[in-house]
């Protein structure tokens, strides 16, 4: 994959976007965040067309950037050291580092009101950092693999679809996914979010497996089954950016 930056003036905007080029894409789609304008295309796709692209959606990428503007800057990223809040299931717990001799795998575990963190004695400041980071992420990534199935089950039963394999990954742009062949994928950090707002991603996904657009009918079908759905997108569009490590 290649990556290159364009410019596109849009009125009296300068709209400037990364691009991320790879024989596996068919189309070109478009994506912002607080940070910046990604386009991802076709290796051969010409210049002049990601140029068209950004154009056509000048007003869409304007009105997002304006909303980033007005959420407000992402918090900084942990430091994973002792006192810092973990969030998960909207609940704050206190990382409570513990060093003991002999243990070779940092663990992770909850207690009480603490995430608990596991690590070797000895250890300079920059492994104890990598260690810590490896075992909150890694109990993370459980508690997703272990909570998001039983949701997914749940909403495919008020949907009335059969149950579909469901993947934890790394998605850092995006919540969930549903892929061609019916697989839900969800960013494990969204276990750190309330399950209102996990159950939304879920439902959300699985409407994916019966409509995979976002038409009308997908609307009315999520809406079926979780009718207060526009009031938890909205709270994740706003709230999303503390679920992070």
């Amino acid at each position: 994959m290649t990556q290159e930056h364009g410019q596109v003036a849009f009125g009296t905007s300068l709209i400037d976007y990364r691009v991320e080029r790879s024989h596996r894409r068919h189309t070109v789609t478009v994506a912002v965040d607080a940070s910046e304008v990604v386009l991802k295309a076709p290796t051969d796709t010409p210049a002049n067309r990601l140029q068209a692209v950004v154009r056509s959606k000048g007003p869409w990428i304007l009105q997002r950037r304006l909303e980033f503007e007005e959420i407000g800057p992402a918090p900084p990223p942990m430091e994973f050291v002792s006192g810092e809040s973990c969030a998960y299931l909207g609940r704050h717990y206190r990382l409570k580092i513990e060093r003991f001799p002999g243990i070779a795998k940092p663990q992770a575990a909850l207690r009480g009101a603490f995430l608990v963190v596991q690590v070797g004695r000895v250890m300079d400041a920059d492994q104890r950092w990598e260690h810590v980071k490896s075992a909150v992420t890694a109990w993370y990534r459980k508690q997703a693999g272990r909570r998001l199935p039983e949701r997914v089950a749940l909403y495919a039963t008020r949907a009335g679809v059969e149950r579909p394999p469901t993947l934890i990954r790394n998605q850092e742009k995006r919540w969930g996914s549903c892929s061609s062949k019916g697989e839900l994928r969800f960013n494990w950090r969204i276990i750190m979010a309330p399950m209102s707002l996990v159950d939304y991603v879920v439902a959300h996904e699985v409407c994916h497996l019966e409509v995979r657009d976002h038409s009308a009918a997908f609307w009315k079908l999520l809406g079926t089954i979780l009718p207060d759905y526009e009031d938890r997108r909205e709270r994740l569009r706003v709230d999303g950016r503390w679920y992070h490590i």
